[in-house]
């Protein structure tokens, strides 16, 4: 299962959950959703596999800045 993409002008204007690994499967999915033949929907659309960004943890101490007073109940 892989996480796609429909793309205008750089853009994301879709991202959907397929159950397939294959370029060919996504783009005839979001081919078919716009009801276009192949070649207009090759010159609007770009079909790609969504990366999900790695997070960098960097350095965070979350403890620091905490204060050391606990409430009084």
């Amino acid at each position: 299962m892989s996480m796609w993409e429909l793309l205008i002008n750089n853009e994301v204007i879709d991202r959907v959950d397929l159950n397939t690994d294959k370029y060919e499967e996504a783009h005839t999915y979001f081919r078919l959703r716009k009801n276009l033949k192949p070649e207009p929907f090759n010159d609007m659309f770009i079909v790609r596999e969504y990366v999900q960004p790695k997070k960098s943890m960097g350095n965070i101490k979350w403890w620091k800045g905490e204060p050391t007073k606990l409430d009084d109940f």
